[in-house]
C-alpha cells in the first residue's frame, strides 16, 4: 500500500476500462464515493488505486478532495474479506471483479 503520486492524480484522465468498481453511498447531506481503479500511469501489472472521497450537499463531487492509494490485488483481497467490510457493497464487488 502507498499513496498515489498527488501530481499524477491531478492529471488523471480516467478512460471507462480504467473503472474496475465504483459505488456511491445513498444520496444524502453527506455521500461518499470509492472507485477502484486499474492500468493507470505508474502502476505496476497487479496494482490498483482506490479512490476515496466525500462531500456534503454544499458541494458536488467536482469539489471533492480525493484520497488515493495504491493496493495491490492480494492487499485488495485481505480488506474484501476483513469482518469489518463483510457486509459493504463495494467490498463485495471488489471480490466479485478481482
Amino acid at each position: 500500500m502507498r499513496n498515489y503520486k498527488e501530481e499524477r492524480l491531478n492529471k488523471l484522465e480516467l478512460q471507462p476500462y480504467n473503472i474496475v468498481v465504483a459505488e456511491t453511498s445513498e444520496p444524502d447531506y453527506e455521500m461518499g464515493r470509492k472507485i477502484l481503479l486499474e492500468r493507470l500511469e505508474g502502476l505496476e501489472y497487479g496494482e490498483y488505486v482506490l479512490l476515496e472521497g466525500y462531500h456534503c450537499s454544499c458541494y458536488d463531487f467536482d469539489e471533492t478532495e480525493w484520497d488515493a492509494i495504491v493496493y495491490t490485488k492480494e492487499e485488495l483481497l485481505k480488506l474484501a474479506n476483513a469482518d469489518y467490510n463483510k457486509n459493504d457493497k463495494f467490498w463485495k464487488l471488489v471480490k466479485i471483479a478481482l
